[in-house]
């Protein structure tokens, strides 16, 4: 039996549903792909400018125009009397510190106490030392007997009354320092002519006769 073949191309059957669809070019396929990602990229852009800002996050931009300073809270009556108290003491402080500068100081009254051990403000410490303003001060030009040790129970005797004399000179009146020709000795204290409302004070200790001339050297009380 022989069977029939067909002469010529076979023609092929297309499916209905894929008749009209053309394959596009590979160049207009990559264009399109192109497209598509700037688009998404500049909408991921235009999120990023628009959405806020965490103003913690590094970076960030704050807005010190939008920042408020918070209300003050009014300072009740105790409160603004402490203030006062403060600026008063203050005020008080910079008025009895004397200048350690060359010079004279201005007069200065006030109220002298003890500091045998320990520095202060306004206190004496023997015959010859004593703290004004906060200032460790020795008179020029006198010696008085020790105190903290004494060398003798006649040293401590009168070491203990030129404390007291030097500490009742003081409190009298008007304390005024001059510089002399050596601002500070190998202790770092003040070296000063002392004055009592323009009384030298290393003069009355000396009459007073708890204290002598400084001859250079310091001699024995004993």
């Amino acid at each position: 039996m022989r069977h029939w073949k067909p002469e010529g191309e076979i023609a092929r059957i297309i499916p209905a549903r894929q008749r009209g669809r053309q394959s596009l070019p590979a160049g207009a396929k990559a264009g399109l792909l192109l497209v598509a990602a700037a688009c998404i990229g500049a909408m991921a852009g235009l999120y990023q400018a628009l959405a806020p800002r965490n103003p913690l996050e590094p970076g960030a931009e704050i807005e010190w125009d939008a920042v408020q300073e918070a209300p003050k809270r009014a300072l009740s009556a105790d409160e603004l009397e402490w203030e006062e108290r403060a600026k008063a003491l203050d005020a008080a402080e910079a008025q009895d510190s004397p200048s350690t500068r060359s010079g004279r100081t201005e007069a200065l009254r006030a109220a002298f106490g003890y500091c045998k051990w320990g520095g202060g403000s306004n206190c004496v410490v023997d015959g010859d030392t004593f703290y004004i303003g906060g200032e460790k001060v020795r008179i020029a030009g006198i010696d008085a007997p020790e105190t903290h040790p004494s060398r003798c129970a006649e040293e401590a005797r009168l070491g203990n009354a030129a404390t007291e004399q030097l500490h009742a000179l003081l409190n009298s009146g008007a304390v005024t320092l001059t510089s002399i020709d050596r601002d500070r000795d190998v202790y770092g204290r003040l070296l000063r002519n002392v004055a009592v409302d323009g009384a030298d004070v290393g003069d009355a200790m000396v009459s007073a006769g708890v204290a002598r001339e400084y001859g250079g050297a310091r001699r024995s009380w004993c």
